[in-house]
């Protein structure tokens, strides 16, 4: 890394760190409630999982890094309120940390409970690439419709297993498994280059975007300070040039999209009654197989869904 980058990694470390006393954790679900892009992309996703929820009668939902449930628990709230709800719904979380899984089954059951759901919550306290590999087969023999979904998890995965990129393989078993749906939440932004100054200057740019969207929002300092300290934090990981688990290489939508492709899946239209909702300083757009959180004509946040691609008859 570049001195000029060393002594930027360094002020930007102050900046996360000066007066911040709540965990990482803590952090991102405050700034997932005031951040439209986070906020209304979670709200996307629950509406995308409802509708191939709709009219089933026993579902499961595999939900990759759900943190401490939060964004489940109004998936469980919306499901409540529909006539059309599955009769049984198990859900197999999976998440790294232990405290925050704990969290998530219990906000879960308590939601299914105070909305008169009948759910059942398998935890699973693992990275999604190294779960144990009797998991994929308990999972495959889970009665019921499957559906995955992954929020903001999917870009932690790094590395290579078995000859392939770890996320490909993630991806992949994934497939494997056959869900009617995967809808997946991710930033679009292409940090895969190796060379530290290029993925500064995107990074720059898109957190830059992200910083004038916050400063046209009506937000409580509080908010603000919290985002700003998130986001500091998350661009020091995009220079970051280790190969740490600090470090983040983001993927621009197009690079999901071909990694789901390679992995065997296709993109799911955007329903046309998919209620995308609305916001003065952002536009949600529709584009095939996903919904883009656009300020100006960029894509920050996209939402994607896809279903599983036929598969070739001599591949069989």
């Amino acid at each position: 890394m570049s001195q000029n980058l060393q002594r930027l990694t360094s002020f930007l470390s102050g900046l996360a760190g000066h007066g911040e006393t709540r965990s990482r954790q803590a952090l991102a679900e405050r700034v997932s409630e005031a951040l439209p892009t986070v906020a209304m992309a979670g709200h996307i996703a629950n509406e995308w999982l409802c509708h191939h929820l709709a009219g089933l009668d026993e579902a499961v939902l595999l939900d990759i890094g759900p943190g401490t449930g939060r964004q489940g628990v109004d998936l469980l709230r919306r499901l409540g309120a529909r006539a059309d709800r599955p009769r049984h719904l198990t859900i197999i979380a999976v998440e790294p940390d232990a405290v925050s899984l704990r969290t998530a089954r219990h906000n879960l059951l308590e939601a299914a409970q105070a909305y008169g759901l009948d759910v059942h919550v398998m935890a699973f306290h693992s990275l999604v690439e190294e779960l144990d590999p009797s998991f994929w087969p308990l999972v495959a023999a889970m009665p019921g419709t499957l559906l995955v979904h992954s929020a903001f998890a999917l870009h932690h995965v790094r590395g290579k297993a078995a000859g392939e990129e770890a996320r490909d393989g993630v991806l992949r078993r994934l497939r494997m498994l056959e869900p009617k749906a995967l809808v997946l939440t991710e930033p679009s932004l292409d940090v895969s280059t190796s060379d530290p100054e290029l993925r500064f200057r995107q990074g720059w740019r898109y957190f830059g975007l992200t910083f004038q969207l916050m400063d046209r929002l009506s937000l409580p300092q509080e908010d603000r300070d919290a985002i700003r300290r998130f986001l500091v934090r998350e661009l020091e990981a995009v220079i970051d040039d280790s190969d740490d688990s600090r470090s983040k290489r983001f993927e621009h939508v197009r690079g999901w999209w071909r990694r789901l492709a390679r992995a065997g899946f296709s993109r799911d239209d955007v329903p046309s009654t998919l209620d995308l909702g609305t916001h003065p300083q952002m536009q949600p757009r529709r584009y095939p197989g996903y919904v883009g959180l656009d300020v100006g004509e960029e894509t920050l946040v996209a939402v994607l869904c896809a279903t599983p691609a036929a598969r070739d008859a001599h591949s069989l």
